[in-house]
């Protein structure tokens, strides 16, 4: 299983509150649950989302770990490039990548930190440095805002698992249970 870690650390704007995100796009299930946790949750952020398994590995959800239950689609992909991404040998090695933040700036790393400016306006730039698709950084940008005026949005599916429950039988229920995470899981190739 690879793991790549995203958002500040992959930027390299981390403060001394910034969290710890980990995501691992192709995770064997079975091995999940043999993480040692503080909690696990899975959450389905709108109904054509990929669910997601989330491994916290502290009380505050500091320390994230984040595993896709079927394959990710290019859009939800970019998402991660959208905030900044790199692998281990990259973060070992010190590269840090350009990538946008919650306060929709985009974070360019230099030899002595780096630069943050405005995503508004520089929407093309961040484009080109990012990688990232035109209508993925207006989407991300129009939601982020959003989120700004009315506080944190809401999920379509948020699942915390007991904690002697497997995310294994916790899948298997929400198979059974939401017509919504069925369809993801059995279109998306289904990883139970």
């Amino acid at each position: 299983m690879k793991g790549y870690v995203y958002g500040s650390v992959a930027r390299g704007d981390v403060k001394p509150n910034s969290d710890v995100d980990v995501i691992v796009p192709s995770p064997n299930i079975i091995w999940l649950d043999l993480i040692d946790a503080d909690h696990k949750f899975i959450i389905q952020a709108t109904p054509n989302s990929t669910p997601k398994a989330y491994i916290a590995l502290d009380s505050e959800e500091r320390k994230v770990i984040s595993f896709p239950l079927a394959e990710l689609k290019p859009s939800e992909e970019e998402f991660y490039r959208f905030g900044g991404i790199i692998d281990k040998n990259q973060l070992i090695k010190g590269i840090r990548i350009p990538g946008i933040n919650k306060d929709l700036e985009l974070i360019i790393p230099n030899e002595v930190g780096h630069e943050a400016i405005p995503l508004e306006g520089n929407e093309d730039l961040a484009v080109k440095l990012t990688g990232v698709s035109i209508t993925t950084i207006l989407q991300r940008e129009r939601l982020l805002n959003r989120r700004k005026e009315k506080g944190r949005t809401g999920t379509f599916l948020s699942y915390v698992l007991r904690p002697e429950e497997s995310i294994q039988s916790a899948v298997r229920d929400l198979f059974k249970e939401n017509k919504f995470f069925r369809r993801k899981i059995d279109r998306l190739g289904n990883k139970r």
